[in-house]
């Protein structure tokens, strides 16, 4: 039998963790591991400094389920320890898209990165909402559309396998999407938002400070960014976790040593 893990950074209340159960159960046994509660851009953090508490969860569709207090990473490091190895990961569907090399700030896609590092075909998928929705578990927010797509693309990764030199594919779906909406291969971008730091007073006259992030709204076209946001496609992003720059080592060995 197909063996599926689903991790969901928003949290294992999460609707949109539901939806992609939903859409999974229909290819193989689905086993839910998600945090207790939100942890976006948790990016590929682990917990190593306590004990990690788990709660079991009964989830229509999913053969088993569990909570945890950690990370998206723990979720996929507890999983493999506790179930043994998987056909495939999923992480999401998330509350809001995630593009460009920002990704690696991504608990969604941090989680299938993990599971890639494990050698486990791995899918990310975002579904882009409003800003001010995506701390939430998704109430009255249709799914349906973006799960639709999940199961499109995690059939196909079943039956065929990605390609060589691909470990996971970054998905990203319009709020806007329908059945027929266009998909595209794309790049990752390279930035999204241009953070900084927004400095505050509090009552006492004491400073306090937020990290805030101004959108970037000039893509390349080819991008992730691009496809989602002007073209309104979903984006397809094939990601090989070996950060390695394709360059001509003695290239770079002459910059650094000269020619000696």
């Amino acid at each position: 039998m197909v063996k599926i893990l689903l991790i969901n950074d928003d949290g294992i209340y999460s609707n949109g963790l539901r939806a992609a159960v939903k859409a999974l159960s229909e290819l193989g046994e689905v086993y839910v591991v998600a945090p207790l509660f939100q942890r976006s851009a948790s990016g590929r953090a682990m917990t190593l400094h306590r004990p990690i508490r788990a709660k079991r969860f009964h989830i229509p569709g999913a053969k088993v389920a569990y909570g945890i207090d950690g990370t998206p990473t723990d979720c996929v490091v507890f999983s493999i320890a506790r179930f043994g190895n998987f056909d495939l990961a999923v992480s999401g569907i998330n509350l809001g898209e995630n593009l460009s090399t920002e990704i690696t700030v991504s608990g969604t896609a941090s989680a299938a990165i993990e599971a890639s590092t494990h050698g486990i075909p791995s899918i990310a998928i975002s579904l882009e909402v409003e800003w001010k929705r995506t701390l939430g578990e998704g109430e009255g927010i249709d799914f349906s559309v973006a799960s639709r797509f999940l199961g499109r693309i995690a059939r196909a990764v079943l039956e065929k396998g990605l390609p060589k030199g691909v470990d996971m594919l970054n998905v990203n779906v319009p709020g806007d999407a329908t059945p027929e909406t266009e998909i595209a291969i794309t790049r990752l971008a390279r930035k999204r938002y241009c953070p900084t730091v927004e400095e505050r007073i509090d009552p006492k006259g004491n400073p306090y400070y937020w990290i805030v992030g101004k959108l970037v709204r000039d893509f390349e076209p080819g991008t992730d960014s691009y496809a989602l946001k002007v073209e309104r496609k979903v984006s397809v992003t094939p990601v090989n976790i070996d950060m390695t720059a394709k360059v001509d080592f003695e290239e770079l060995r002459n910059v650094l040593f000269g020619n000696t």
